[in-house]
């Protein structure tokens, strides 16, 4: 058995119980997810880079001599040999940096509340969905179309989008009838 959990469902309990947790201690839920975002895509950039060193979560073979030859004993060597396999990994925790920034600099502009975590989903779920053509650690497909950590991309960008665009209409509305 190969498995193992993947981010995305990670980053999604990991939302379930930081929401249990504010409700519980009641703290705000939104305003907490908005100043972590920053803090959650830092430590999957660092996460990408256990990846490059257990061999795991690589890319698919380059074709070409471009690309990361793993250790024997790691699982990506286990599956392709002494192919060079697309930093895969390494890409997505530059992506990660990288959005990191765009999170940092996004606090000095006016938004609303959830919109910086909004942005998180797309702009991750975004970088997610055009990397996973890279990988190389699972090649099964959903509709004979998309990886599962595609599809998952889609439905959180997507649902992120629509809160990033309501929710500006929302807290204007509810101060309107205050």
């Amino acid at each position: 058995w190969q498995g193992g959990m993947a981010i995305q469902g990670g980053v999604f309990l990991g939302v379930l119980t930081g929401v249990w947790y504010c409700q519980r201690h009641h703290l705000d839920t939104v305003h907490l997810m908005d100043v972590l975002a920053p803090a959650i895509i830092l430590g999957q950039a660092l996460g990408r880079c256990a990846n490059l060193l257990n061999g795991d979560a690589f890319g698919a073979p380059t074709g070409s001599s471009f690309g990361i030859i793993y250790p024997s004993t790691t699982l990506a060597h286990l599956t392709y040999g002494d192919q060079p396999l697309w930093p895969a990994e390494v890409w997505e925790g530059q992506l990660d940096m990288v959005i990191f920034a765009i999170l940092l600099l996004y606090r000095s502009f006016p938004h609303v509340k959830g919109q910086a975590f909004a942005l998180y989903i797309m702009l991750y779920s975004t970088a997610r969905f055009f990397l996973e053509y890279l990988r190389g650690d699972y090649t099964a497909l959903v509709l004979g179309l998309f990886h599962s950590a595609q599809m998952t991309s889609v439905v959180a960008f997507t649902l992120a989008a629509l809160a990033y665009l309501i929710l500006p209409l929302w807290y204007r509305k509810k101060a309107a009838k205050h």
